[in-house]
């Protein structure tokens, strides 16, 4: 199932899909919720990782690289690194309390950065990279902006719901009946993307959702080494069955590999838990991202 898409300003933050409200403290505003995270990568045949992953307590990124070797995990790489950035400042700034969260400039910031590191160096000439980051706001949203056929995913209730749409050729076909989704996934097309972050072409503005967040979701960001080769059902099986982000991340791993995957694979997956939770490290960088300095 994927996700309408509805323009930011028609979700309210207080109120959760279905009109449910989000539960707020007695002296007002939202409780306060972190993410639990984790996060996996593994390099596929070519073995050198064109994926970066980053998974914090208030924001979680994938990104697949394409290019070559060098120019896709750098591509990566530097779009995750503006992404980390960007967040932080907006985080401390303010920005964040905007209906964007202020991904939709951090976006653009990042494909300006993916496209000067080409610019600087030969070498590069014509990298890019998907980008898939989702922040918990602070008030009680997670917004999610996206650009290429990395996907995110929001587990609730069992219900295991697409939050994003490819931006790829097969995905515009299927959109236009001109191919079925089981058509789609066996087609030799399916990883020619029409939007990247860098390139040679502009990406225009990111894709943006936002959904109210519950104690109690999982979401899942991942490459489309996981996604373009595991069933939904089985994300969904996997995903509903591990009680912990870690143990799940390992397993949809291990479930792209059993399925014979032929690339990278990312799978950044973390819970919507209670202020105060520290059942899960603070900060992980997965992929070409682990290549990062910290601020």
């Amino acid at each position: 199932m994927t996700a309408p898409s509805t323009p930011l300003p028609w979700f309210p933050a207080a109120e959760a899909p279905g009109g449910r409200p989000v539960p707020a403290r007695a002296g007002g505003g939202l409780d306060r919720l972190v993410l639990d995270p984790a996060a996996v990568s593994l390099a596929g045949p070519r073995g050198h990782d064109q994926d970066a992953g980053y998974a914090g307590p208030g924001l979680l990124v994938v990104a697949d690289g394409v290019g070559g070797g060098r120019g896709g995990a750098t591509a990566a790489r530097v779009a995750v690194g503006e992404v980390v950035r960007r967040a932080a400042a907006a985080r401390a700034d303010g920005t964040e309390a905007a209906p964007d969260a202020g991904l939709a400039g951090t976006l653009a910031a990042a494909d300006a950065a993916v496209r000067a590191a080409a610019a600087a160096d030969p070498a590069l000439t014509g990298m890019a990279t998907t980008c898939t980051a989702a922040v918990l706001a602070r008030d009680g949203r997670v917004v999610v902006a996206h650009v290429g056929d990395s996907r995110a995913l929001l587990l609730r209730g069992g219900v295991l719901t697409r939050l994003t749409t490819d931006h790829s050729l097969v995905q515009a076909l299927v959109d236009s009946g001109d191919l079925t989704p089981e058509e789609a996934a066996a087609s030799p097309m399916r990883s020619v993307l029409l939007r990247a972050l860098g390139g040679s072409q502009d990406p225009g503005p990111a894709d943006l959702i936002a959904v109210a967040a519950e104690p109690g979701d999982r979401l899942l960001l991942c490459s489309d080494g996981l996604s373009g080769v595991v069933p939904a059902a089985t994300l969904r099986r996997v995903l509903a069955a591990e009680r912990r982000p870690a143990a799940a991340a390992a397993r949809l791993l291990m479930a792209a590999l059993a399925a014979g995957t032929r690339d990278d694979v990312t799978a950044v997956v973390a819970d919507v838990a209670p202020a105060g939770w520290a059942g899960g490290a603070a900060e992980v960088r997965v992929g070409s991202a682990g290549d990062i300095p910290d601020d």
